[in-house]
């Protein structure tokens, strides 16, 4: 096989990172974004590997199930959304499979492990902030698997206000008309202006309290990891007598502080280098501890700690299931997974929110 050829393929499922697959005749498997389950495509072959191939749609023989037109003109060259093609049940019920199969290990001790992924009340307008780029009075997202900017005029999936204030900023960019690219980011005025803040404007308020019910009714004490600009700290702050609020971030943390909450002791500084103090201030049988950390992950030092200090509960939220199931695996030495509840935080992409919940051996 020689790049550039043309094969014909039946994709049987969507993998996590939101590539159909399929196998072309002589047994490779074949990776081709855009696809959807089922689809018959002529592809043609761009990168061909011992194991592996990867293909783009030269022409759709047979379409799969959900597929649908994407109402987005920039889709397939702006490089945020890859589910648009789909119907958004097609696209949740791809994101439930997709969990089922990274954590089947867990799910053959416990079928029910992984709840019902919760959907978004719409798959567009749901984003509280965006992140740009800007290059010569161009204003727009890079492009798929490139630093080329696409520009855009709107974002079918941020807010009317984002939008608002994308079309003031592109009247500044074109009026300026720098050589140089310039990274900045819109966010809602109700939102915090610097550090980490969940996207999904219609699903705040359900993760939040999605959180907060699966901390047991028994602990008074918490010690949360990766803050932020306080997301979680506000509501669990009203349901334990001491919260520990670790976030490396100082701007983060200056914004958190600003929430006057009393019961909380906001401490600057990584979470391995500082969980040491909070686990010597709390009551351990009454304690648990929560995670939101970045994509990468926990850090290992992080892991060995946990390991050798468990509380009764350990909470981890996380947007890449790959890494939280690396995390998990390596926490076994203490810990049982004991549920999984996803959200559809990020619509129409191949990112997926979920909420693991770990007890103490």
């Amino acid at each position: 096989m020689k790049r550039g050829e043309e094969r014909v393929v039946t994709i049987e499922k969507i993998v996590y990172g939101g590539e159909g697959i399929g196998k072309l005749e002589e047994g490779l498997v074949i990776f081709v974004p855009f696809a959807a389950p089922g689809d018959k495509l002529r592809v043609v072959t761009q990168e061909i590997k011992k194991s592996y191939a990867r293909g783009t749609i030269k022409q759709i023989i047979e379409k799969g199930k959900g597929r649908i037109d994407p109402p987005c003109s920039y889709y397939g060259k702006c490089g945020g959304c890859l589910y648009q093609h789909l119907d958004y049940n097609t696209e949740l019920s791809i994101k439930q499979q997709q969990l089922q199969e990274i954590f089947f290990g867990f799910i053959k001790e416990e079928p029910s492990l992984i709840e019902p992924i919760v959907a978004s009340p719409s798959p567009y307008g749901y984003r509280n902030r965006i992140s740009l780029h800007a290059y010569r009075g161009a204003v727009g997202f890079y492009e798929r698997g490139s630093n080329r900017i696409v520009p855009l005029k709107s974002c079918l999936i941020a807010s009317e206000e984002i939008n608002r204030l994308l079309a003031e900023k592109i009247t500044q960019v074109q009026d300026r008309c720098s050589e140089r690219i310039r990274h900045f980011s819109l966010r809602e005025p109700t939102i915090p202006r610097f550090g980490f803040y969940q996207v999904n404007r219609f699903l705040l308020e359900k993760l939040k309290e999605t959180v907060k019910k699966l901390i047991s009714s028994n602990i008074s004490f918490i010690i949360e990891g990766y803050c932020g600009a306080g997301f979680f700290t506000v509501p669990l702050s009203q349901s334990v007598e001491r919260l520990y609020a670790i976030e490396a971030n100082p701007q983060s943390l200056a914004e958190a502080k600003k929430l006057g909450l009393r019961n909380v002791v906001f401490i600057e500084g990584k979470v391995e280098e500082k969980i040491a103090d909070c686990f010597s201030q709390v009551e351990k049988s009454k304690a648990a501890y929560l995670f939101d950390p970045p994509e990468e992950g926990l850090a290992q030092e992080l892991l060995l700690w946990l390991i050798d200090h468990p509380l009764p509960q350990l909470v981890y939220v996380s947007c890449n299931p790959l890494t939280l199931k690396r995390d998990i695996l390596r926490l076994e030495k203490s810990y049982v997974l004991k549920k999984i509840v996803p959200l559809d935080l990020f619509p129409r992409t191949p990112q997926i929110e979920s909420i693991a919940v770990l007890m103490a051996k």
